[in-house]
C-alpha cells in the first residue's frame, strides 16, 4: 500500500509551483511536466521533487528573513511598469529598479539599499522601504524568477557572449544598463540625457577605474570611474 501521507506533500508542492506561476492554466503546467518526462507512470516522489524545484525558481514568495530582507539569491520581480532586481548582500538587501513603459521605453535605472520588504510574490503589491524607512511602490507583481548568479569580471566581455545577461553599472558620472546595447543616462545642464551606444567589447570594467568600451564603429570610449556593477538579469537559476 502506498503511504497516504504523500498526498499532502504532493498537493502542497503542486500548490507552490502553481502559485509561483499563476498565469499558467493547470493543464499547461501538467503539459510542461509531461514534456520533461513527468507524465504517466512517474512516481509521486519524482513528481513532487520536480514541482518543488519549479517553486524554487518561480516561488509564490521570495524567501525573507525575520528582518524582512532577502535571505539568499538573485531575484527578478516584474510588474507592469518596472523590472526590479533584488540582491541578497551580507546583512542587507540591495535593489536595482528599471522603469519600463508598455511601449518598451526605459526610464532611468536606480539602485539603493533596502531596509525592509513586504512579502514579494505574484499578485502582491511590490513595496520596498529604503534606508530612511520611506516606502516605494512599484505596482503588482506579475512574476518572480530566481536568476543564475555570475560574479565574473566584465573586463574582456564581448557583445556576442552576453546572452540573456543584463548589468547595471554606476559610475561617478553616469548610470548604465549593459545588455546587447550600452544605454547611458547622465545629467547635463540639469537635465537627464540618455545615449545608446553599439558596442563590441568591454575593455576595462572594475570598481575604482574608468569604464572603457570598444564601440562597434572601431573607436574606444571612456566613461566615468566605476562605482558599482550589479547583474540584474540572467537565465533562470537551476536547482542542483
Amino acid at each position: 500500500m502506498f503511504d497516504p501521507t504523500r498526498i499532502d506533500r504532493t498537493l502542497g508542492a503542486l500548490r507552490s509551483a502553481w502559485e509561483g506561476q499563476p498565469d499558467l492554466p493547470l493543464g499547461t503546467l501538467f503539459g510542461m511536466l509531461a514534456a520533461e518526462g513527468y507524465g504517466w507512470g512517474v512516481s509521486d516522489d519524482e513528481l513532487t521533487a520536480r514541482l518543488e524545484a519549479m517553486a524554487q525558481v518561480h516561488p509564490p514568495l521570495i524567501p525573507l528573513s525575520d528582518a524582512s530582507l532577502v535571505t539568499h539569491g538573485l531575484w527578478l520581480a516584474v510588474t507592469d511598469s518596472h523590472r526590479v532586481t533584488l540582491v541578497a548582500t551580507q546583512g542587507s538587501s540591495q535593489v536595482v529598479v528599471r522603469p519600463v513603459t508598455k511601449e518598451g521605453e526605459r526610464g532611468q535605472p536606480v539602485a539603493w539599499k533596502v531596509s525592509a520588504l513586504r512579502p514579494v510574490g505574484p499578485g502582491r503589491p511590490l513595496v520596498l522601504s529604503d534606508s530612511e524607512g520611506f516606502e516605494h511602490r512599484y505596482g503588482v507583481v506579475e512574476s518572480v524568477t530566481r536568476l543564475r548568479e555570475d560574479n565574473r569580471s566584465l573586463s574582456g566581455l564581448t557583445r556576442r557572449s552576453v546572452g540573456d545577461r543584463v548589468w547595471f553599472i554606476r559610475t561617478a558620472e553616469e548610470t548604465i544598463i549593459l545588455d546587447h546595447g550600452l544605454h547611458v543616462t547622465e545629467r547635463k545642464n540639469r537635465e537627464l540625457v540618455r545615449t545608446d551606444f553599439s558596442w563590441h567589447r568591454i575593455d576595462e570594467c572594475a570598481v575604482g577605474v574608468p569604464l572603457t568600451v570598444d564601440l562597434s564603429r572601431g573607436t574606444q570610449h571612456s566613461f566615468g570611474e566605476v562605482v558599482e556593477v550589479t547583474l540584474v538579469e540572467s537565465e533562470p537559476w537551476c536547482p542542483r
